[in-house]
């Protein structure tokens, strides 16, 4: 089953640009708030193109964002549908330098990924090398692990790449926040992905790649997606 959020993770990471001025209209975006301004403006960054905006909508000043993007023949850009992203994908800083689809192929060999994750996490969080940010990466890891979570703040062509995933007997439960899909929640059952997504347009790229790949799935739109675990039970004292 593991297997299957890999070939999703696939999927999106064929769609990845790597160019920062190159912007997909039929994909959600990724905002950065950089200032606000007076009368509900607010400077905004997309890629490498910073501009000025209004909203409606509050705004946090340096917060990241999702958001539908929209720009006419006269140039005129159109942000809409803005949704502030969770805070482990607020600081490129939260994510282990690790390639997540490598990650994953060395965790469908092992037969117990559960053990085998908290064995590598242990000699991590012992090794005397191992910097204080990482360290709590690791222990933010090895606390989900202890919910029966596998977090996963890796990267996905050197881009922060969100995946936590629950095993359960007869199927599993996942989140995943990509970059230029939004966060999307879902089940594995029998093979079957039940999904359900915060963006219209990655309902429909995700409808049509999925059929291409010959992977069943149910996708469903939802307005409030939220990741499995959250870093907030944290409490190790690390400024010492």
């Amino acid at each position: 089953m593991i297997r299957t959020i890999s070939k999703l993770s696939k999927i999106e990471a064929s769609k990845n640009s790597s160019n920062p001025m190159r912007f997909n209209g039929s994909l959600p975006i990724n905002i950065v708030v950089l200032k606000t301004l007076t009368m509900n403006r607010y400077k905004l960054l997309l890629g490498s193109r910073e501009f000025t905006t209004k909203s409606q909508k509050k705004l946090e000043s340096g917060a990241k964002y999702w958001g539908n993007f929209g720009e006419s023949k006269n140039g005129i850009i159109t942000i809409s549908n803005l949704v502030k992203k969770p805070n482990f994908l607020q600081n490129d800083e939260n994510f282990l330098d690790i390639d997540v689809m490598k990650f994953l192929e060395e965790l469908i060999k092992v037969e117990s990924p559960l053990s085998t994750l908290k064995e590598w996490l242990l000699e991590n969080l012992a090794n005397e090398e191992t910097q204080k940010d990482t360290f709590k990466l690791f222990s933010e890891m090895l606390l989900a692990l202890k919910e029966g979570i596998i977090h996963l703040p890796l990267k996905q062509k050197e881009k922060a790449n969100l995946l936590q995933i629950r095993l359960a007997p007869n199927h599993i439960e996942f989140y995943c926040a990509y970059e230029n899909l939004g966060p999307i929640i879902g089940t594995i059952d029998d093979e079957i992905l039940d999904l359900k997504v915060l963006f219209h347009k990655t309902h429909s790229f995700l409808t049509k790649e999925l059929r291409k790949s010959k992977i069943s799935a149910n996708i469903s739109i939802n307005q409030q997606i939220e990741p499995l675990y959250t870093s907030d039970k944290l409490i190790l004292d690390l400024k010492g």
